[in-house]
């Protein structure tokens, strides 16, 4: 009692310590909340430095006076650019932007607003990035180096993004590392939203914020791809979202391969298109343009871009015009002497360059700029002066001493690189009229040699196999040109694998029922097993002695169906129907059934380099007889001819990390026997077929069924309802064969590649 009355009575007390409790709780969060913002608004960015890495890959460095938090980092791609967003943190750093020009990066700019910095690094293209806090630096990694980078090591911050290239040439499935640590990544939800301007936004929820997307715009369309990512079933689909007034029409979702696939289909081209993404949210955005901005579009895609002016002259020199230009435009014009003549202008706010040219086109001169200086001069002219100059150049080239110079090749053979370095040699011919007359006895004809080397037509090119080096003997600036092009040539080729599967499988099965009638003298006893049993006349054995006879071959047989078309009986049975007098009728059935199931499965496989054919095979040559007329007899001969499994095969990899394949699977056999020769059952597959990394395909398959049903009966009674299966025998067989081949490519991952 005394307990429970305690326990009653402190009930009110420990609510109202609880109460005041957790005010206290609310107080000092926000004072350590007020704290952190204090110290967070103390902080201040020092300094900006960047400097290069390895792989044409980029570090900038952010320099504060106190250990940072973790900034917010977005990406957009068009424009191509990343920020972070620092809050309560002060800037010291100039707001101009800081030129870089280094492995896509253009420039880093860092302003301060509403008690915060950002920093906006400006990017020729969407390049991946890394991130990480060390200290009181924030270090930010660009380019592929940032895929490659460890893990954080323990008790630092480490933010990392992967973003595709916007542009199909430069596919996100070139960061094969990234996809393959992608696993398990799809998507969430797909939603379109209606801004506030007219914009239509697609909404992508990613389930990894890391998730590299790629955006391009491909004709009229939108793309997007995830690499690496699934979609689930009832995400794909096509919405039709033209009712929201908006530059989107539809949204195609689908998923294709190993990656996820959007297309967003605008109702027209008046529109602009850029994408964020944010955490886990991937956002496109469609903005419609207005009329200044379309305007605008139009100045840029309009070929002259120089300051306007107004002319109106009537009949003034052609030189006058020059010199009118060369003063508004503070430009060196050097007019040749054979520039001549009058022109009338009448030009209204019209950019100079283009008013230049329709001065130069109208009166047939041309101009060539040589840096700050334009020379003037009629078109034949100046095509005069760059034949000139280019026969001076031949000149000099035939006359420029040879050098020669030895390139060490590594991933090829040297004689390869030297065939595209030497190239071919067409010949054509040429006709000539020597008389300038149609008669064909007049005109003679010239073969002239056209050669398509890299070499000029005093270098060559030798070939040392034991080192696999080249010596190029030629001018220094074709040695240049040489060096060049090896160094684009001579570079590992990817590998992949090819497994193959033929199949042959059969299922055979047959069924026999039949059945014989026979009449016997007097009364037997059977005894026995198999075919042979005993018999004994009248319960007792005349001569004393046991008599064995086949009773299946009685020759007293009247009706003879029990012998079928299977392999043997599987089973017999007989008895007696009636006895007639002396005369014993007997009846005796037989069943067989045959069941057979087999499979045969050649695994072919072979490794090959990309565009390199390749062809393994294994069997036998069978030999064959024939004869061959020799001096009017005939003289035996033996040939041969191969009954093998081969897998030929020539791969190309494709941008979008496909395989596509030129295919020849063979599966022979050595069949019947055809005289002193052998058939040769042939089992063949010619294709070309593209299929994804990793994944397998069916080339093709043959399906060959027989079915037979054989009745044999004695004519009428055969037929005899109930009674009739005594004068009949049936059999059925049914036979199936299928041919089925397989084919599994996959590219092989080389070490110290992504």
């Amino acid at each position: 009692m005394m307990k429970s009355v305690n326990k009653g009575m402190s009930t009110p007390n420990s609510a109202r310590i609880g109460r005041s409790g957790t005010w206290c709780c609310v107080v000092a969060a926000v004072m350590m909340a007020a704290g952190m913002q204090v110290l967070a608004a103390n902080a201040v960015l020092k300094s900006i430095d960047f400097s290069t890495l390895p792989g044409d890959a980029l570090q900038i460095r952010l320099s504060l006076d106190t250990p940072p938090a973790s900034p917010r980092i977005f990406h957009t791609d068009n424009p191509s650019r990343i920020a972070l967003d620092m809050p309560g943190v002060a800037s010291e750093v100039s707001k101009k932007p800081i030129p870089v020009n280094i492995g896509g990066t253009e420039s880093i700019q860092a302003l301060e607003a509403n008690g915060r910095t950002r920093v906006i690094i400006s990017l020729s293209s969407v390049i991946p990035y890394n991130s990480r806090i060390e200290g009181n630096d924030i270090y930010l990694t660009l380019g592929k180096r940032a895929l490659a980078t460890t893990p954080a090591a323990a008790g630092e911050t480490d933010t990392a993004s992967a973003i595709s290239v916007a542009s199909p040439s430069k596919s996100p499935s070139r960061y094969s590392g990234s996809e393959g640590a992608a696993a398990g990544r799809r998507v969430d939800n797909v939603d379109f939203r209606r801004g506030e301007r007219g914009e239509g936004r697609v909404l992508i929820k990613l389930s990894d914020a890391k998730t590299i997307a790629d955006v391009r715009e491909e004709g009229r369309r939108v793309i997007v791809e995830l690499p690496g990512t699934s979609l689930p079933p009832t995400l794909a689909r096509k919405l039709d979202v033209q009712d929201f007034a908006t530059p989107v029409q539809s949204i195609e979702s689908a998923e294709d391969g190993k990656r996820a696939r959007f297309v967003i289909t605008p109702i027209n081209g008046d529109y602009d298109f850029s994408s964020y993404q944010s955490d886990k949210m991937l956002t496109v955005e469609l903005r419609p343009l207005t009329k200044a901005e379309k305007e605008e579009i139009k100045k840029k895609s309009f070929a002259f871009s120089g300051q306007k002016l107004s002319l109106n002259f009537q009949d003034i020199p052609v030189r006058s015009v020059l010199q009118i230009l060369a003063d508004f435009t503070n430009l060196n014009i050097v007019a040749s002497d054979t520039v001549q003549g009058n022109v009338t202008l009448r030009l209204n706010d019209v950019p100079w360059d283009q008013a230049l040219d329709l001065v130069l086109k109208s009166k047939g001169l041309g101009k060539r700029e040589e840096g700050n200086i334009v020379r003037v001069a009629p078109m034949d002219e100046i095509n005069k002066i760059e034949k000139e100059e280019l026969e001076a150049q031949k000149v000099v080239e035939e006359l420029e001493p040879l050098k020669t110079e030895l390139f060490q090749i590594n991933y090829t053979t040297a004689d390869d690189i030297k065939k595209v370095l030497v190239g071919t040699s067409e010949r054509t011919n040429q006709s000539v009229d020597q008389q300038g007359m149609t008669d064909r006895t007049k005109v003679s004809t010239t073969t002239l040699d056209v050669s398509q080397s890299i070499l000029s037509g005093r270098g060559n090119v030798t070939v040392d196999a034991r080192t696999n080096q080249l010596i190029v003997k030629d001018t220094a600036r074709n040695l240049e040109r040489v060096r060049d092009l090896i160094r684009q040539l001579d570079i590992p080729v990817r590998q992949v694998l090819i497994e193959s599967r033929v199949v042959i499988a059969n299922n055979d099965f047959s069924r026999a029922l039949g059945a014989r009638l026979s009449l016997n003298r007097g009364l037997m006893t059977l005894s026995g097993s198999g075919n042979s049993v005993n018999r004994t006349i009248n319960g007792e054995n005349p001569t004393g002695q046991s008599i064995r006879e086949n009773f299946f071959g009685s020759p007293n047989a009247l009706v003879d169906l029990a012998k079928s078309g299977a392999a043997g009986p599987g089973g017999a049975i007989g008895f007696t129907v009636m006895k007639i007098g002396d005369y014993l009728l007997d009846l005796e059935l037989q069943a067989a059934q045959n069941e057979g199931r087999g499979e045969i499965v050649s695994n072919p496989r072979l490794i090959t380099s990309d565009q390199t054919k390749a062809v393994i095979r294994q069997g036998v040559e069978i030999p064959y007889q024939s004869t061959v007329a020799v001096g009017g007899s005939g003289v035996a001969q033996i040939s041969f001819k191969q009954a093998v499994l081969e897998l030929n095969v020539t791969p190309h990899i494709t941008p979008d990390q496909n395989i596509l394949m030129e295919l020849l699977v063979k599966k022979d056999a050595k069949g019947e026997q055809v005289g002193l020769n052998f058939a040769i059952d042939k089992r063949e597959i010619q294709t070309t077929v593209q299929v994804g990394n990793g994944e397998t395909v069916v080339l093709g398959g043959v399906y060959e069924g027989t079915k037979t049903n054989t009745t044999d009966k004695v004519p009428l009674l055969g037929d005899l309802p109930g009674i009739g299966f005594m004068f009949r025998r049936n059999l059925v067989q049914d036979q199936k064969k299928e041919l089925l081949i397989f084919i599994t490519p996959k590219i092989l991952q080389q070490a110290g590649t992504l």
